[in-house]
């Protein structure tokens, strides 16, 4: 996605309405998520598009469920049916890194947990960043073959296979032997 469409604007403005419905100032969101002052507020101006991993640590900072940032009040309803021609992609184009996610569960209000289809690439792992969170995730594999690293320990994961964990410990994964890996990933996070 490039900076400045007008998805792009309208997820800045959602953080920035969210941001102040919590409270917190522009420091204290960004330490939060553990990002610059900076980069904040390019994000909340719709200059920047956040990964995943900063959306969800300032839903974590704000106390509220990762599908509010996506998700208007109006639209939420008490069951959530998602076609696979509806599913929307988090960040177009993928994140900076090349990891591509789609919401599998749109409208229910108050969900305890976060379901998405995620596209991992096959990319070189040195440098990446290390993922941490509050709470509970599952990973299955629906396709290709994951290198995942939890906790400082390297697990290989093939098509079929599940990995459930707790999301406090660093984690990552990558697609590997040459192909991206798709994964279906459940995230409960405590609130």
């Amino acid at each position: 996605m490039e900076d400045g469409t007008t998805s792009t604007r309208e997820l800045g403005a959602t953080l920035r309405r969210l941001r102040k419905t919590a409270g917190l100032t522009i420091e204290a969101a960004a330490r939060r998520a553990e990002v610059t002052k900076g980069y904040l507020s390019k994000v909340e101006s719709g200059l920047s598009q956040p990964s995943i991993a900063v959306i969800t640590r300032l839903a974590e900072g704000y106390g509220i469920p990762l599908s509010e940032v996506f998700i208007s009040e109006g639209e939420k309803k008490p069951i959530s049916i998602v076609r696979a021609s509806e599913r929307r992609a988090i960040n177009r184009n993928g994140t900076e890194l090349g990891y591509v996610y789609e919401v599998a569960s749109l409208n229910k209000a108050n969900p305890r947990s976060e379901v998405f289809f995620l596209t991992l690439p096959c990319i070189e792992n040195k440098g990446l960043p290390r993922f941490r969170h509050a709470g509970e995730e599952i990973l299955l594999v629906l396709e290709g073959t994951i290198l995942f690293e939890y906790a400082g320990a390297q697990i290989i994961l093939e098509t079929g296979d599940c990995i459930q964990f707790e999301s406090s410990f660093e984690h990552y994964g990558v697609a590997i032997n040459g192909r991206d890996a798709k994964a279906f990933v459940v995230i409960t996070t405590d609130r």
